[in-house]
């Protein structure tokens, strides 16, 4: 358990760290955002000047223009600033959002492929996003508002300096102080059980709605639980009525310390100028009626701080995952996209591979050996978790082996064009026309090359329903239309075939469809490829009669190499599974 100065250390480099990004990726807005504030909050010590010149003036019975003059543009210059800083910091969050967004892009279109597959990487990235979305726009306002308030908090402690004596201004800046620490550690304590407060408050309400709920008393009544659920309610409620009392009354006790400690500094200060108004020309009965107004303010304005300091504060948590994930951008990401050049990438020869996951010590892959020819159709099945998906991704150059080596002809780097059709395949809520470039998206449109290959996948008749290419497609825009789980499947097979790869992946694109419908699917899917080379992989093996070459996988291993009729021969696993099978497809 981490301890409490070290958790508050850890909050506030979250800050610091967030905020140096803040003005490294938007300097002169958010330069002019953090010091027009600043520079507003300062001159309240100029009105304070400008109060004392009028009631020394009014006291000697000499009332002048200028000094209220003064006072009126000083606060015209203050709401002048308001609305600036208002304006700026609205452009400062458009900026940083747009920022970190794309930084966060970035970071998610480089990432190792082997962290996608963390779930601590993948939590913290959805959380950096959040912050991003929702929590950034609060944060750079709590900002804001704190540094405006603590300028104007400085202005107290410089307009007591004027008075000359030393202990005037050490008095007013150790009550600032310590009423302003008083008042944050109260209000990050009470936020702190708010939150404490508000899953108790959850699990209160599933309960109180449990117990109400019909069918739930209906089995509660049987199993003679009523009196459980509800006594573990009552204690709930208890237990949150407790912590909200303990928090108020701590907040009130901390009141009457913070009111004790104003109360005293104020009778302090003034006894002591009272006392000192003939011995210098700096206390005036100006001076001590505008400092007073002022320490009398100093407690509305810290409780006004203490509210935005709080709350970024608590934000600093949200902030630890931002940080976190934008050091990604520093590591060196190695490459893991094939290299979609021309030149060929058959034959691939695979050799002795063996590959297991970062943070494991068991291998998924053990002694993988294989050679992808040109225009041969290959199948890798097993049944689920057999290594065949991992197998691909290494074969896609997404994941590198733990040890082995993958030659894609003569490179030992990814390298050539390939195609993917994955199970679940993307929808992209884009127009017909977008979905099928997104294949070869490098080059131009070619609407000839996309009639063919929607006839080939059989989408004609929807490009006819549809009434062209420019049609949106999904639910995202007005006038969109929606396709069936299967035009979705054909459309990812028709980009995959735009994309002229010598080598097309299909990663179990029917799993959900019925074994009969798979066959004349695969049937189709191999007239389709029949000029370049394919690997279909599946743990349904209807289909594999009509390919070229089945590897058989089984616990992370290629156990049985052949055509059908040869691993229908050897009896061993393949035959099994087969036998097991073959009634899906009378």
């Amino acid at each position: 358990m981490r301890k409490e100065g070290f958790v508050l250390k850890s909050d506030i480099s979250n800050i610091v760290m967030i905020l140096v990004r803040m003005v490294r990726k938007s300097p002169v807005i958010s330069t002019i955002t953090i010091i027009v504030p600043i520079i507003s909050g300062l001159l309240t010590f100029y009105s304070y000047a400008v109060q004392v010149n009028i009631i020394n003036g009014v006291a000697r019975g000499v009332i002048t223009l200028l000094p209220i003059l003064w006072f009126v543009v000083i606060h015209g210059v203050q709401a002048c600033s308001l609305s600036i800083t208002n304006l700026m910091k609205n452009r400062m969050n458009a900026e940083l959002t747009l920022a970190f967004q794309s930084e966060l892009i970035d970071i998610a279109n480089r990432v190792d492929f082997e962290d996608f597959d963390d779930e601590e990487f993948g939590n913290k990235l959805q959380r950096a996003k959040k912050v991003v979305g929702e929590d950034l726009e609060g944060i750079t306002g709590f900002l804001v508002s704190s540094v405006g308030i603590i300028s104007g908090l400085l202005s107290i402690i410089w307009l007591s300096a004027t008075s000359g004596y030393l202990l005037v201004t050490f008095v007013v800046t150790i009550m600032i102080v310590t009423t302003l620490s008083i008042r944050l550690f109260t209000e990050i304590k009470v936020r702190r059980t708010g939150r404490e407060l508000t899953f108790d408050g959850r699990m209160g309400d599933y309960l109180a709605n449990t117990l109400e709920d019909p069918n739930a008393i209906r089995e509660m009544r049987i199993y003679n639980s009523i009196s459980y659920f509800t006594n573990l309610w009552a204690m709930i409620m208890k237990k949150q009525h407790n912590k909200r009392f303990s928090a108020r009354k701590f907040e009130i006790k901390t009141g009457m310390v913070v009111a004790m400690v104003q109360t005293s500094a104020i009778f302090i200060v003034l006894v002591y100028l009272l006392s000192r108004m003939g011995e210098s020309n700096t206390v005036t009965v100006g001076t001590i009626s505008v400092l007073f107004l002022a320490l009398l303010s100093s407690g509305g304005k810290i409780m006004s701080l203490t509210w935005p300091l709080s709350k970024l504060y608590i934000s600093s948590s949200k902030l630890y995952d931002l940080n976190e994930v934008l050091t990604y951008k520093n590591r060196d990401f190695r490459k893991n996209d094939i290299n979609n050049s021309t030149d060929s990438m058959l034959p691939i020869t695979v050799s002795n591979v063996y590959f297991k996951y970062a943070k494991s010590n068991k291998n998924v892959l053990s002694n993988i050996n294989m050679t992808i020819k040109p225009g041969e159709k290959i199948a890798i099945v097993g049944e689920n978790g057999a290594g065949k998906s991992t197998l691909i991704k290494i074969l896609l150059g997404q994941y590198r082996p733990s040890s082995g080596t993958i030659c894609w002809k003569d490179h030992l780097e990814p390298h050539g064009k390939v195609s993917v059709v994955f199970q679940n395949a993307v929808k992209f809520e884009l127009t017909l026309r977008e979905n099928i470039l997104l294949g070869d998206a490098n080059t131009p449109s070619d609407d000839a090359k996309i009639l063919r290959v929607l006839e080939q996948c059989e989408l004609i008749d929807l490009l006819h329903e549809l009434g062209g290419l420019d049609v949106n497609l999904g639910q995202l825009v007005v006038g969109s239309r929606q396709l069936s789980g299967g035009q979705w499947q054909k459309l990812a097979i028709a980009r995959a075939l735009y994309n002229d790869a010598e080598l097309i992946v299909f990663d179990e694109p029917t799993s959900a469809i019925d074994p009969n419908a798979e066959m004349e699917i695969y049937t189709k899917l191999l007239e389709i490829c029949q000029d370049k080379a394919a690997i279909f992989i599946s743990h349904r093996l209807g289909w594999a009669k009509n390919v070229d070459t089945i590897y058989v996988m089984n616990n992370g291993g290629i156990a049985e190499v052949g055509n059908h009729q040869d691993l229908v021969h050897h009896k061993g696993i393949y035959s099994n599974m087969y036998a097991l099978q073959s009634s899906w497809y009378k």
